[in-house]
C-alpha cells in the first residue's frame, strides 16, 4: 500500500509522488509458537524499521465486535506520538491494516487498545520469540513478541498518475465520482487509485475529484 498527495497535473491527467511498496517486510518476531494473549487494556511492539514503511499489518484474534484505537511512537517510552488511527467494530480473526504517510528508517512502537474505555481483546502472539520488545499495559513481555508486519517502500520517491473523473474501473463501475469510499475503486485506465475531493495542484488549482494513489496485498 501507498498513499501520497497530489503533486501536479498535465490536461487530465494528476500525478502524485510516493514510496510504493516494495514486497519485502520485517516481521515484529523471532522464532517462538503462536499462541493467543487476552489484553486487559493495552499492547504494544516496539521494532527498527530498516527502510521507509507505510503500513503495519496487526493480526488481531478477537476483539468482540469492540473499535480499537492505534497509535504510532517514536519508542515505547511514547514521547512523540505520530499517528493515529480508530478501527471500528473489529471482529474474529481481523488484520488491520494501518496505512499512513511513509516514516523513514528507525524505531518506533505501534500500540493498541480499545476505544471508549471498554477493555479486553485477544491478540496473536509468539511465545518464545527472541525479539523480546513487546508491551502488555506499558510492561515489557518475557518471551514473547505481538504478530504483525511492517510493510516497506521504496527508499526514493517515483511519480504514478492516478484517475480522475471519467475514468472507467472495474467491479460494475463506471467512473470514478466524488466521495468514493476509501478501497472501493479497484482498477481504471490508471491503476490502482481512489478519490478524495479538493487536494491542492502546485499550479493553484485544486481536484474536484481528486485521488489517492492506493496498493493494498492480501
Amino acid at each position: 500500500m501507498t498513499v501520497g498527495k497530489i503533486t501536479s497535473s498535465q490536461q487530465d491527467l494528476v500525478y502524485v509522488r510516493v514510496r510504493p511498496e516494495n514486497g519485502t517486510f520485517l516481521e515484529t518476531r523471532i522464532g517462538g509458537s503462536e499462541e493467543v494473549l487476552s489484553i486487559s487494556d493495552s499492547a504494544g511492539q516496539e521494532f527498527t524499521a530498516e527502510h521507509y514503511f507505510g503500513r503495519i499489518k496487526i493480526a488481531v484474534k478477537d476483539a468482540g465486535g469492540k473499535s480499537l484505537v492505534a497509535r504510532l511512537y517514536d519508542s515505547h517510552i511514547k514521547e512523540n506520538k505520530l499517528h493515529e488511527t480508530i478501527f471500528k467494530n473489529v471482529g474474529q480473526e481481523r488484520v488491520l491494516h494501518w496505512a499512513f504517510d511513509p516514516l523513514p528508517a528507525g524505531t518506533y512502537y505501534w500500540e493498541i487498545e480499545t476505544w471508549n474505555g471498554v477493555s479486553g481483546f485477544e491478540l496473536y502472539v509468539f511465545s518464545g520469540s527472541t525479539l523480546g520488545t513487546a508491551y502488555m499495559d506499558d510492561s515489557l513481555l518475557s518471551g514473547k513478541d505481538f504478530k504483525s508486519k511492517v510493510m516497506y517502500c521504496e527508499d526514493v520517491e517515483v511519480e504514478r498518475a492516478v484517475a480522475v473523473v471519467g475514468d472507467s474501473v472495474d467491479s460494475g463501475v463506471t467512473t470514478v465520482s466524488s466521495g468514493t469510499p476509501f478501497g472501493s475503486v479497484m482498477v481504471g485506465t490508471v491503476e490502482k487509485n481512489i478519490s478524495r475531493e479538493l487536494d491542492d495542484m502546485v499550479n493553484g488549482g485544486k481536484i474536484l475529484t481528486g485521488s489517492w494513489f492506493f496498493e493494498i496485498d492480501s
